[in-house]
C-alpha cells in the first residue's frame, strides 16, 4: 500500500468519523412527529385500498362478479359441489380475518364477522340443493340499499384493522375481499 493510498484512506475514515460523531452528539430534533392513527380509529380507507390496488366499493363490476359466482354455485352438478363452491370464499375471508388478528388490538369486531361467516357456512352445509346453497351465498353478499364502499356518498367507515382484513381478502381471492367489504359495512 502506498503512502498516498494510506493518506486517502485515513482522510475518508476521518470524514466518516466526524459525521458519525456529529450525528451522535447532536441534540435530538425538536420537530413533532406526525400523529399516527390507532388501529381502532377510522383509517383513510379509500387511500389505503387504492394504494393496495383493490376495490374500495361494491360497485357494478363487483356486483356482477358476485352474481356470476352465485350462478356458478347454482350450476354445480351436485349439492356437495355447490356447498364447496359456496363456502370457498367465506373460508378464504376467515383466513384473511385470522391474518388480520395479528395487528388487531381488539379483535372483537373481527370475531363477530368470523362468527357470522361460520354461521353462514353451517347453513350452507345443510342446504338441500345447489340452488339453496346459491341462495345462502346470495343472502351473505346481498348489498343493502346503501352503497357499500368508502369515500363520499357511501355510509361505510372502516377502521385500520378492517382495511387490512379487506386487503388480505382481496389478495387471497376477489370474492372474499368483496364479502369483507360488505360484512364490515
Amino acid at each position: 500500500m502506498t503512502q498516498r493510498t494510506m493518506v486517502e484512506r485515513a482522510a475518508r475514515w476521518g470524514v466518516v468519523s466526524a459525521c458519525l460523531a456529529a450525528l451522535l452528539l447532536a441534540a435530538p430534533a425538536r420537530a413533532a412527529l406526525p400523529r399516527l392513527p390507532s388501529p381502532t380509529e377510522g383509517a383513510d380507507a379509500q387511500r389505503l385500498l387504492a394504494a393496495a390496488g383493490v376495490s374500495d366499493c361494491v360497485c357494478e363490476e363487483e356486483r356482477l362478479e358476485l352474481d356470476r359466482y352465485r350462478a356458478l354455485v347454482a350450476a354445480a352438478e351436485s349439492v356437495e359441489e355447490a356447498r364447496e363452491r359456496a363456502t370457498r370464499p367465506s373460508r378464504l375471508a376467515r383466513r384473511a380475518l385470522g391474518l388480520a388478528r395479528w395487528v388487531a388490538p381488539e379483535p372483537s369486531k373481527l370475531e363477530a364477522v368470523r362468527a357470522r361467516l361460520a354461521a353462514y357456512e353451517a347453513r350452507v352445509a345443510t342446504a338441500p340443493s345447489a340452488e339453496a346453497a346459491a341462495g345462502e351465498f346470495g343472502e351473505l353478499v346481498r348489498v343493502a340499499s346503501v352503497d357499500v364502499g368508502v369515500g363520499k356518498g357511501t355510509s361505510c367507515r372502516y377502521d385500520t384493522t378492517e382495511v387490512i382484513a379487506i386487503i388480505l381478502g382481496f389478495l387471497l381471492f376477489i370474492i372474499p375481499g368483496i364479502i369483507l367489504l360488505i360484512v364490515f359495512c
